[in-house]
């Protein structure tokens, strides 16, 4: 006798906590995701990560349960103003970073030292906290906040945040590793031998051809490329339909969408057109 197995499908929950951190490493959702599994840790409302180097301060992630946009100035004015340099927090934790140890400093912000801060970033802040470390040579900051009305952090949230600062600070450095590892995209369409290389590895066209469509990627005119290569400009148009004949495509839109696709593949980057070829 033969028996019929039925299986039910259950709906999977997206993945929160760690494990929804690491999903989104290397991602624009990852300043959401940190801030998420902080307010479970320790009931964050607000944090910003930072890249220390030298004379100079980068933010890698901000993000916060407060729905107003007031928060992201504040970490704006705090890097872009060099309000950081004022910091007494971040100067500690500079040095304890020189000194090779991951270190969390609990913030007392009715220390004078934060006078002239606490108009301009701190004025509703009723808790900090900077967890700071160096990962691959590289320095790095997390400021976790707490903000009126919430009372100040509890001894066992900094405590369970003391825990996971080794996994926090890992996990930063491994984001900035993905994004310094992607391709720059800027460089493909601003870069003249980066997009004759990709043309080079990713098509068969005759070198004249090959030149004259570089060059319209590029943003030169016909007149510009004829000048550029010393051709006619009759040449150049020439050169440019024969490109376009082998390439199967009728247009400068479509030489576009053909060229960053196979630049994506020639980069190891992934683009797709959001729309398709316009003829």
């Amino acid at each position: 006798m033969s028996m019929a197995i039925h299986q039910r499908a259950h709906p999977v929950r997206q993945r929160s906590g760690l494990s929804g951190l690491v999903d989104e490493i290397g991602t624009e959702q990852f300043g959401s995701r940190l801030v998420g599994l902080l307010h479970d840790i320790c009931g964050a409302d607000h944090c910003a990560a930072f890249q220390l180097g030298g004379d100079t301060i980068s933010a890698l992630a901000f993000s916060s349960f407060d729905p107003a946009q007031s928060r992201m100035r504040m970490v704006e004015r705090y890097v872009c103003e060099g309000l950081w340099r004022k910091d007494p927090a971040l100067s500690m934790a500079r040095i304890r970073v020189d000194a090779a140890c991951d270190s969390l400093i609990h913030v007392d912000l009715n220390d004078r030292g934060y006078d002239d801060l606490r108009p301009h970033i701190y004025p509703q802040v009723r808790d900090r906290v900077v967890v700071c470390g160096r990962r691959n040579n590289i320095e790095f900051g997390l400021s976790v906040v707490r903000s009126d009305p919430s009372p100040e952090f509890k001894a066992g949230a900094i405590e369970r945040l003391a825990d996971l600062s080794d996994t926090l600070l890992s996990a930063m450095a491994k984001h900035v590793s993905v994004l310094m590892s992607r391709p720059n995209i800027a460089t493909a369409l601003t870069d003249l031998q980066e997009i004759e290389n990709c043309f080079h590895a990713r098509s068969e066209l005759p070198r004249r051809e090959l030149e004259v469509c570089a060059r319209i990627l590029y943003g030169l005119s016909s007149i510009g490329i004829s000048l550029d290569l010393g051709v006619g400009e009759e040449s150049v148009k020439t050169y440019r339909k024969r490109a376009y004949q082998r390439l199967n495509i009728g247009c400068e839109r479509e030489l576009l969408h053909w060229y960053l696709s196979q630049w994506s593949v020639w980069r190891g980057h992934h683009y797709a057109p959001t729309c398709a070829a316009v003829h």
